[in-house]
């Protein structure tokens, strides 16, 4: 048994609302590249590489994660902002949850397919957030904040981070909105199972991976 901590940086995003519908930019200097599906969901999709590990026949299991970043600014009229960040086993198809995403809760309970069910999601946060009336500067505040996930272990040579966003409820052709860069810090131990479990644990996590279709 091993104690490993894994790191993986999500870039900056600034939404501009001053158009006919919210778009990323003018200013870009993000890790990883952000990507608009819809009027108002920006998302990100990372890998962490964690073959060094699972290479000597050995599990990750997940033990807690956190997330470090700086303030989110809010320069709306009205509106608030949903965050989504979970770690996945397999890899999922960011366009296909977006609806589900828009919904704001059906992720968490795996109502949107076998690729995204509850085992499959290892960790994750949410957060909304709103302008903080109290101060003049633009600084959101938390209104709520959830965490998800099974802890499910994972044998599988790599782990997939996305970062969900959404601007909702804001007045059209006014203002800004700007998420921080963010470190997600996820503490585990790697372990040996058992020849079995493993071999079944493998078995899941390819069916897992055989249920994605990137096309």
């Amino acid at each position: 048994m091993k104690d490993v901590i894994l790191t993986k940086e999500s870039g900056y995003l600034q939404i501009d609302n001053t158009g006919a519908l919210p778009a990323i930019g003018p200013t870009s200097h993000n890790v990883g590249n952000w990507i608009q599906s819809s009027s108002n969901v920006f998302y990100q999709a990372l890998e962490i590489d964690i073959a060094g590990l699972t290479a000597q026949e050995l599990t990750f299991y997940p033990l807690s994660g956190d997330v470090q970043r700086g303030p989110v600014s809010l320069g709306i009229t009205g509106g608030f902002i949903n965050e989504w960040m979970f770690v996945t086993a397999s890899p999922i198809d960011p366009e296909s949850i977006v609806p589900a995403y828009m919904n704001f809760g059906l992720l968490a309970t795996g109502f949107i397919g076998p690729v995204t069910e509850f085992q499959n999601i290892l960790w994750g946060r949410a957060w909304t957030w709103a302008l903080n009336t109290a101060i003049p500067q633009n600084w959101a505040v938390q209104v709520n904040t959830t965490s998800l996930g099974s802890g499910e272990p994972t044998n599988g040579d790599r782990l997939y981070l996305y970062r969900f966003v959404t601007l909702q409820g804001q007045t059209p052709l006014s203002g800004f909105a700007e998420l921080p860069d963010v470190r997600v810090i996820l503490s585990g131990q790697v372990r040996e199972e058992a020849e079995y479990q493993q071999l079944m644990r493998m078995r899941r996590t390819y069916q897992l991976q055989q249920s994605y279709d990137e096309d």
